[in-house]
């Protein structure tokens, strides 16, 4: 029969458990494991660059033979920076909180302006039609022979 160890005061000694719950030997085993397959991540100078794909539209070209009421506002301006004047003239704003308006098409801002599309369409495609203006360069003398 085993003997008990007893304390100063001739008490058998109690067990002191903490609270939290012992880690068994498995449990440790298997945190080292997932610690050794997990990816190290990637610091951000050198995190492999993002591949994208194609663009989810392709960007249509704008020609004078294509300006019709489904073209938008922004793709005509690029294309023909001279329209801008007919757009604004018939209630185009260029605000930044109007900045919306370059994805309009010309049907709708027609509509919105109380414009025939038609009409419209026909003053854009005469303006790119012109060919643009030469700026005037001022001629450079020779200096005179002495």
């Amino acid at each position: 029969m085993a003997l008990k160890k007893r304390g100063s005061r001739g008490k058998p000694r109690r067990k002191t458990r903490s609270k939290a719950k012992p880690a068994t030997r498995a449990k440790i085993q298997s945190a080292s494991k997932k610690a050794q397959t997990r990816k190290p991540e990637p610091s951000i100078i050198g995190r492999p660059s993002v591949q994208v794909g194609p663009p989810a539209q392709k960007s249509i070209v704008v020609t004078v033979e294509n300006i019709r009421g489904e073209t938008a506002i922004g793709d005509l301006l690029v294309a023909f920076p001279r329209t801008r004047e007919i757009l604004v003239r018939n209630g185009l704003r260029l605000e930044a909180e109007d900045a919306g308006d370059i994805y309009m098409t010309l049907d709708a801002f027609s509509a919105l302006n109380g414009l025939k599309a038609e009409m419209l369409v026909q003053d854009l495609i005469m303006i790119a039609k012109e060919p643009p203006q030469q700026p005037v360069l001022p001629q450079l003398l020779a200096p005179p022979l002495t």
